[in-house]
């Protein structure tokens, strides 16, 4: 019984021991916040996708990085970033690798079975082909036959391969060639060296692809090309950082900083903002 007894104290003592030892909080006790890591909001992010998210020499830039600061800002937090490849990033999300996804990251009925979503801004795709030569294609069925490049992982992959091809195969045509690639530097790479016929991607990426390569590549799509929002994303169940993090949102909004990033990166309100 005395062996017995001084194992159970022993156990409680160890119990309570590592109850007092310094180290991160759990979910969902972070200081309230509902971070893993108490003071610190963990982004996940693919710094490979500029305007939305980049490495400017070892500092993440972008539309993702300075939203995340301020909203980290905003509920007291400090941020830190872990750059991770787009079509890996929910599943990051699922292992604890990160607290929130900020990354450009479309809302599809597919996705709210995996994440909680915190809409953040409206965006759509544009076609993107050489300015040499003269195809121009303007809608999705102007790709009939022809190989685009795409990002992996992306909304559009499902778009192109789905409603695009069975409307091309409905007029007859080839269904639309889809090369994914694993980020979108990639696929722009691939257009430049006329490995594809076209790239589809996001309307603010497209124009800073076309921006930046002195005039080889241009927008040939006139208006945006399956409107969607985007969202912040977080784990499936985690109420208090969800509620920390609209929170924040909101007062973004109130004193003007969200009104001014969307203006500098030439995006839409979140429907309902």
């Amino acid at each position: 019984m005395r062996v017995t007894l001084l194992r159970s104290i022993t156990a409680g003592l160890l119990l309570a021991l590592s109850g007092c030892s310094s180290g991160s909080s759990p979910a969902g006790e972070a200081g309230g916040s509902g971070t893993m890591t108490a003071g610190t909001l963990t982004v996940g992010s693919d710094l490979t996708y500029p305007p939305y998210a980049y490495l400017d020499g070892k500092t993440p830039a972008g539309f993702d990085p300075d939203i995340s600061r301020a909203l980290a800002k905003a509920s007291g937090l400090k941020s830190t970033f872990v750059d991770t490849r787009f079509e890996q990033l929910i599943a990051g999300l699922g292992t604890g690798h990160f607290d929130v996804i900020a990354s450009d990251l479309y809302i599809t009925d597919a996705r709210k079975k995996q994440v909680d979503f915190i809409p953040y801004f409206t965006t759509g795709n544009s076609i993107v082909v050489q300015s040499s030569g003269d195809y121009r294609p303007a809608v999705v069925t102007d790709l009939c036959g022809k190989s685009v490049a795409v990002i992996k992982g992306g909304q559009i992959v499902e778009k192109l391969r789905g409603e695009a091809s069975t409307q091309c195969e409905g007029k007859g045509e080839k269904a639309v060639d889809v090369r994914e690639f694993g980020t979108d530097p990639e696929g722009t790479q691939a257009l430049l060296s006329g490995q594809v016929d076209a790239q589809v991607t996001d309307g603010a990426v497209a124009k800073a692809a076309a921006d930046k390569t002195g005039g080889r590549l241009t927008i040939s799509s006139k208006t945006l090309i399956y409107p969607v929002q985007s969202g912040l994303a977080v784990k499936r169940g985690a109420t208090e950082l969800k509620k920390t993090l609209t929170t924040a949102l909101d007062e973004l909004k109130k004193n003007g900083t969200y009104a001014e990033l969307l203006k500098k990166y030439n995006l839409g309100q979140a429907e309902g903002s």
